[in-house]
């Protein structure tokens, strides 16, 4: 395969280009405050670039002339154009301002005021396999005005290939193979044309030919298309011609210039971000959250209030009438927390103690770890900043949490206690009914009103037997009702603790695992995007 052929095949690979910068434009949004600033910011360039460029569609390639001072490249320029358009030699040894040189009738004046190049020169050519053909005389890469070479850099930036005129003398020199290793990921699009061949024999230019094949291999640009030519001599200006409409023709170098660009914008990406993975928690983590949340918070103070509770509402619903408003002189427990009967809002507990707080966070720092494992930073900061982001929320989440757990088990009062009420109000009554029949009596013998009739239950009178009966088997009652109530309350206090403590979990996820996930979903679709966009990640991360 002969090496403009070789050019031209690199430049079929990139028909899905609009697609692989979309790809990189999800990326780059989602690095954003995410990675190095300037890698992204690149990538941002990229696609700035990208969509501009092919704004002016694929029908110009833009070809640029580098070179050292001295190496032919003004006297390469006139040979393509076939006229000296190009100062060349004594009257102009350095290139002060970028040339164009146009081929063909289509007007390129919106591309040419956007690479913002003024001097344009329409070549008058018989070639129609050139038609679109834009060559752009560059400022030398040597200069020692800075702004002639910032002008090259400039330039090289936005051309769609990059040829690099050298010659036997200046091929090996510094400052060309300093910008041949920054171009290392572009040998797609870069080209070197040995000139002054005319100069050496076939030996030595076989010997030179082969040196700098080393050089570039060395560079990072191996794959770079080389012709050796003779601008003076009109040697190899006919192969060079050739390659040139070649690409020209099949109107690619554009998409592959900017294929390459994407490229080396999405592979710095990805050795930022490190090799794809699709890392999930465990399941545990979440269930070891929750109990670490649950030891830090103040679910066995409260569960233990809910308790007695249950237990001082018990007493007061069923406990003996005569003792009973001395139990609601006691505060109740729940309305010290903030969470009797009807309250809504966040429980009255102080907060947590330096101890718990430290257990707490270490805790989520464990989470985060669980989640990142071996991923490189930036992830395991992003994502232990996205898991302690809302520690505020979590504490009011658990607090909340609590609350809930004792005012949906504290809703209603058991449905035995009803009857219970009912049976020790009865007794209470005959309790009543008895004592004041026992005063009446008193009375009337006090007066001396006669023997009134008093019925008989067996030996013991009805008075009598209503007014102990109903003190003592409502005293009997209040007791059995205690015992059963204290045995209702540690229930409920269980109740509490496991519904709190299993809706833990949900707090857990809510304000701590999933801002983890959502990190890592992040992470995972800008490896994804990066697949896509064509990022090649370095050696031993993938």
């Amino acid at each position: 395969m002969s090496e403009r052929q070789s050019l031209l095949d690199r430049g079929r690979t990139v028909a899905a280009l609009p697609e692989r910068i979309d790809h990189l434009r999800e990326a780059a949004a989602l690095a954003k405050g995410r990675l190095d600033p300037d890698v992204v910011a690149y990538a941002e360039h990229v696609i700035s670039k990208a969509t501009e460029r092919l704004t002016f569609g694929t029908h110009f390639s833009v070809v640029a002339m580098l070179g050292a001072t001295g190496s032919g490249k003004s006297s390469m320029t006139n040979a393509v154009v076939g006229s000296d358009i190009a100062t060349t030699g004594a009257r102009r040894p350095t290139t002060n301002s970028t040339l164009a040189c146009v081929w063909g009738d289509e007007d390129a004046t919106a591309l040419l005021d956007w690479l913002e190049i003024r001097n344009r020169h329409r070549v008058d050519s018989d070639d129609p396999l050139l038609n679109g053909l834009i060559v752009l005389d560059v400022p030398d890469h040597d200069s020692v005005k800075v702004e002639h070479r910032l002008e090259m850099e400039r330039v090289a930036e936005h051309a769609d290939l990059l040829l690099f005129i050298t010659d036997p003398e200046k091929y090996a020199d510094a400052a060309l193979h300093h910008y041949l290793r920054l171009l290392s990921r572009h040998g797609a699009v870069t080209a070197v044309v040995l000139n002054k061949a005319d100069t050496l024999t076939n030996d030595q230019l076989q010997a030179c030919r082969t040196d700098l094949a080393r050089l570039l291999l060395n560079d990072g640009v191996g794959n770079a298309t080389v012709l050796t030519a003779s601008a003076t001599a009109g040697l190899g200006i006919k192969e060079l011609r050739s390659m040139l409409a070649d690409v020209v023709n099949d109107k690619q170098l554009a998409l592959a210039r900017l294929d390459a660009d994407a490229t080396v914008a999405a592979s710095d990406l990805a050795a930022e971000v490190g090799p794809p993975t699709k890392k999930k928690l465990p399941k545990h983590v979440a269930e070891e959250l929750a109990t670490e949340l649950v030891n830090a918070s103040s679910l066995k103070e409260v569960s233990e209030a809910a308790a007695k509770g249950y237990r001082r509402d018990a007493a007061a619903a069923m406990g003996w009438p005569v003792t009973r408003w001395v139990r609601k002189l006691r505060p109740h427990p729940l309305r010290r927390l903030h969470l009797g009967s009807g309250s809504s809002g966040p429980i009255s507990t102080p907060a947590l103690n330096p101890a718990n707080a430290a257990r707490v966070n270490a805790a989520i720092r464990n989470a985060a770890e669980h989640a990142t494992g071996e991923i490189p930073e930036p992830w395991p900061t992003l994502v232990r900043t996205a898991a302690l982001a809302n520690l505020g929320q979590l504490h009011t989440g658990v607090d909340s949490t609590i609350a809930k757990a004792v005012r949906d088990r504290s809703k209603t009062d058991p449905k035995w206690w009803t009857p219970v009420k009912a049976l020790q109000g009865l007794l209470f009554v005959a309790m009543l009914v008895g004592l004041a029949w026992l005063l009446v009596l008193a009375v009337a013998g006090f007066f001396a009103l006669g023997d009134i009739p008093v019925p008989m239950v067996g030996p013991v009178p009805v008075p009598t037997g209503l007014a102990l009966g109903g003190a003592l088997l409502g005293w009997l009652l209040a007791i059995v009702a205690g015992r059963l109530a204290r045995v209702g309350g540690d229930r409920r206090s269980r109740r509490v603790h496991k519904d709190a403590s299993q809706a833990m979990v949900t707090i857990a996820r809510t304000y701590v695992l999933d801002p983890i996930e959502m990190e890592l979903s992040s992470r995972h679709q800008l490896t994804d995007a990066l697949k896509k966009a064509g990022a090649r990640w370095p050696e031993g991360l993938v």
